[in-house]
C-alpha cells in the first residue's frame, strides 16, 4: 500500500508502462503496449519510438508529471530495453526518478 503522493504516482506509471493494452479487463485501453515492441528489432529508430510514446503517454495519461530528463536504451542481444526518466510532481514539486527494465 502506498499512502504518499510520490510513492503512489510512481507506482501508478510503474503499472501502466509494463502493461500491455487489452490485459485489464474492464478497462482494455488502460497500458502503453512497450513490451509488445520488444519483437521488433531494437535499433536507434525503435529507440526513438520507443521514447515518443512514453513522452505522449505522460502528457495523455499522467498530466500532473513534467519529465526532466528521459533515457531510453536498447539491449538488441537480450531484446531488452530500459527507460530511466527523472521527473517533477507539477502539483507539488516533488521530484523522483523512475527506472523500468524491459525485456521478453
Amino acid at each position: 500500500t502506498t499512502y504518499t503522493t510520490k510513492n503512489a504516482l510512481k507506482a501508478n506509471l510503474i503499472n501502466y508502462f509494463l502493461t500491455n493494452k487489452g490485459e485489464r479487463y474492464l478497462n482494455p485501453s488502460f497500458g502503453s503496449n512497450l513490451r509488445s515492441l520488444l519483437f521488433e528489432n531494437i535499433n536507434k529508430d525503435s529507440l526513438d519510438d520507443i521514447k515518443e510514446i512514453i513522452a505522449e503517454d505522460l502528457k495523455n495519461y499522467f498530466p500532473q508529471v513534467s519529465p526532466s530528463n528521459l533515457e531510453v536504451t536498447g539491449e538488441p542481444d537480450r531484446n531488452a530495453v530500459r527507460f530511466y526518466m527523472s521527473y517533477k510532481i507539477i502539483e507539488s514539486n516533488i521530484e523522483d526518478t523512475l527506472l523500468i527494465n524491459i525485456a521478453d
